[in-house]
């Protein structure tokens, strides 16, 4: 006999577990079911922020090991598309940054929609009351870092902090751009994210606070759920959304089904269960519940580029660790022991700079854009790229004859980028991977913009406080011109959010699908614009 419960939630990743939690724990106490495509994974040893960057998306429990499909403006190359897998998804294995969107951003969104609910100061409350930030830093470092009590929670699941260790790197970066006159953020969060800061991150103790570790924590027993079991359909009475297919079973839902399969996920479900354009859905065979021509389409993704150097004495910490194979035998058996140790604090800083572009209505293709996009790229809270640092070793296999020589890897991260692409399906086999085309780069805006958030990327390498420690470029252009630049240049929004009146929207401000009953999307593939981040 088919199961049935009140709410079904589908895919157990960083929204979906908030989302089965919050519901199985109101006052009626109804039934709820998530079913997730993935395991659980409780292993410390990629949970500590030593393995933050890299080691995490390498695992195939952890990540889907998706591809894009050739992108023309990266020399026809596929793109690794990492898509967290399994209970707390894609919070198992990002950097850990624990940074909100800018305030005009937001706003934005707001206007968009026509649903206050969605502005910032709106968005800044529930993140408050999902936070537990620790933000005492080190004496000396108040120069850089000054959360406001204002502007963060501290009596939620998940655990943020500045870390453990803020490693020398943090400050050279730091130090540069000051004397560069960039400003100093002290707190990135508050709606204003312009400048150079340290980031929060989400961890406690060099240790990942996942959606499943902060949500998933206590004994509900009104919450069952469902892993390695892949949603493959959503099942109808008419247009009313009434349960699920997983695994070759039905389960049914009372009250609601809850897509929260993410920006490729909840498309590739929504299209194989008729709910799409439908023309698309009709060649391939599949019978169309609603015709929603926005489901899959307006994908946007943050075209990125790293940046790295060889660093002399001084530097950085990293290597002389991590190639001392008594110092890495003794922090892996500290770790075992009491969870504490370098393995906890190395890889633990993070800067983040979130930059505008001064002549940016100069750029190509930006008087093209849409008038709401050029008002977006003009609001002073806006960025227009970020810079990450500092990140791993790229490429791993390079070896330091120096052991106390070190490394810099910048991230050059276009923000709000107007290129779109999309998620599609070219078959009616659920089991077959979605078609993904970020159609990185087709935007010229997008060309000019991450072209010149790489210039100013090499004049702030070039300052003489940094400049002193470089030895030689390990992956980066060879000068700022524009040529050598664009050689070296060799993902949400596909349900968007709108009104009614918005042909390519799919869900409303209460993240129902138009046309549809008892179904709801609750995750990044709503969102109606890409901000800097969610």
């Amino acid at each position: 006999m088919a199961e049935t419960f009140d709410f079904i939630v589908v895919g157990g990743g960083t929204a979906g577990c908030l989302i089965a939690e919050k519901l199985a724990s109101t006052a009626t106490k109804p039934s709820v079911a998530l079913f997730e495509a993935g395991d659980k994974q409780d292993s410390d040893s990629l949970r500590q922020t030593y393995h933050r960057f890299a080691l995490a998306v390498t695992h195939p429990e952890l990540n889907y090991g998706s591809k894009s499909t050739p992108q023309a403006h990266y020399g026809g190359r596929q793109i690794d598309m990492i898509r967290g897998k399994g209970l707390g998804g894609s919070s198992q294995i990002n950097f850990q940054v624990w940074s909100l969107g800018a305030r005009g951003e937001f706003d934005a969104w707001a206007e968009r929609t026509k649903a206050q609910e969605w502005g910032f100061e709106s968005i800044l409350n529930s993140i408050k009351k999902i936070e537990n930030a620790t933000v005492k830093i080190p004496t000396g470092w108040e120069k850089f870092s000054q959360q406001s009590a204002d502007c963060h929670g501290f009596s939620g699941p998940i655990e943020v902090s500045i870390g453990p260790l803020i490693e020398p790197e943090a400050k050279h970066i730091l130090e540069t751009a000051a004397e560069l006159g960039y400003p100093i953020n002290l707190d990135q969060n508050d709606g204003n994210p312009i400048g150079f800061g340290l980031s929060l991150n989400s961890n406690k103790k060099g240790f990942r606070t996942t959606s499943d570790s902060a949500f998933l924590n206590k004994s509900l027993p009104n919450l069952q759920i469902y892993r390695d079991s892949f949603v493959t359909k959503i099942i109808f009475d008419r247009k009313r959304a009434i349960g699920v297919q997983c695994n070759g079973s039905e389960y049914f839902a009372s009250k609601e089904v809850i897509l929260t399969a993410g920006s490729i996920g909840s498309p590739h479900v929504l299209l194989h269960s008729g709910i799409g354009p439908f023309y698309e859905l009709q060649s391939l065979g599949i019978d169309v519940v609603q015709d929603l021509p926005g489901v899959g389409k307006g994908f946007s993704d943050h075209p990125c580029i790293p940046v790295v150097y060889h660093m002399g004495h001084g530097f950085s910490e990293r290597v002389s660790f991590s190639s001392d194979e008594v110092k890495i035998s003794a922090a892996e058996h500290e770790l075992k022991s009491s969870k504490t140790g370098p393995l906890t604090q190395y890889m633990s800083s993070a800067v983040t700079a979130f930059l505008q572009l001064p002549g940016i209505v100069d750029l190509e293709g930006f008087n093209q854009l849409p008038s709401e996009s050029r008002e977006l790229l003009l609001n002073k809270t806006t960025p227009h790229f970020e810079l990450a640092m500092p990140g791993p070793l790229i490429p791993p296999t390079y070896v330091f004859e120096d052991k106390q020589d070190g490394y810099l890897t910048m991230f050059i991260t276009l923000m709000n980028p107007q290129s779109k692409g999309s998620v599609s399906i070219a078959s009616a086999d659920p089991n077959i991977p979605p078609v993904i085309d970020p159609n990185y780069l087709a935007s010229p805006f997008d060309r000019a913009a991450l072209m010149e958030a790489t210039k100013e990327t090499l004049r702030i390498l070039d300052a003489p406080y940094l400049k002193q420690y470089i030895k030689h470029p390990i992956l980066a252009p060879s000068s700022s011109n524009d040529e050598d630049i664009e050689a070296s240049i060799i993902p949400p929004c596909t349900v968007k959010m709108g009104t009614p009146d918005d042909s390519m929207s799919c869900v409303d401000s209460h993240l129902k699908v138009f046309g549809l009953q008892n179904l709801r999307v609750a995750d990044i593939s709503v969102t109606p614009l890409l901000p800097r981040y969610v």
